[in-house]
């Protein structure tokens, strides 16, 4: 039943903003959900279960700050798991999938969350993210950022801290760096955290999962 009722939050935003994005209005629901835990039994692991979580379309009118992403986007994103072919008939057109030092990582795909697959359990890991996002909000605003973990054995920075926006619709720019001394074998073995950029109004947050294992 979520289905019906994220697509119905999407149009009461879309409302509001109808020259945003559909990357935009994503990115103005995902940031501004309540975080949830996992109740019952599953066999999928935090934000796996209930993805960025409760979502509230009044303050998706207002997210603050929006992460997006262009048809060229996810066409590159494509291109990382399907062959040009593929691609070209997803597209509709004849895209050129970027070969060599051209390609793009997965983990800078400008999505409002950030994640990724240990794959050798009990090994050191090191995962960087960079990150572009857009101001929504006010146009005179400084957001810092903080990070929120369920585990001290990661280490978590954010470069820069602080972005400060002179106008409305103003981009910045940002690295997270994920540092960590390995995962147990247990393929649903975890790291939950999230990324929080506050301006005294807004609260921009995305999830950060490090796992063993794709669930999807």
């Amino acid at each position: 039943m979520s289905c019906p009722h994220v697509a119905g939050a999407a149009a009461y935003v879309k409302a509001f903003h109808p020259d945003w994005s559909p990357a935009a209005i994503k990115s103005s629901l995902m940031t501004t959900a309540s975080p949830m835990n996992v109740t019952g039994n599953t066999s999928v692991p935090g934000e796996f279960a209930y993805g960025s979580g409760h979502i509230n379309p009044i303050k998706a009118i207002e997210p603050g700050l929006v992460y997006e992403a262009s048809k060229e986007d996810y066409i590159k994103l494509l291109c990382l798991v399907l062959d040009q072919a593929i691609v070209r008939l997803i597209s509709g057109d004849n895209t050129t999938c970027p070969t060599g030092s051209d390609k793009v990582s997965e983990q800078d795909h400008n999505y409002p969350s950030l994640a990724a697959v240990v794959v050798t359990p009990k090994t050191p890991f090191l995962f960087k993210f960079h990150r572009t996002v857009k101001n929504v909000g006010l146009a005179n605003s400084t957001y810092k950022a903080k990070i929120f973990s369920n585990s001290t054995e990661v280490d978590i920075k954010v470069v820069p801290e602080v972005l400060s926006f002179k106008s409305l619709n103003e981009e910045k720019t940002f690295d997270v760096t994920v540092v960590g001394q390995g995962l147990s074998d247990d393929l649903h073995s975890h790291v939950s955290a999230s990324l929080v950029w506050f301006d005294g109004i807004h609260s921009v947050r995305s999830p950060i999962v490090i796992h063993r294992k794709r669930f999807f």
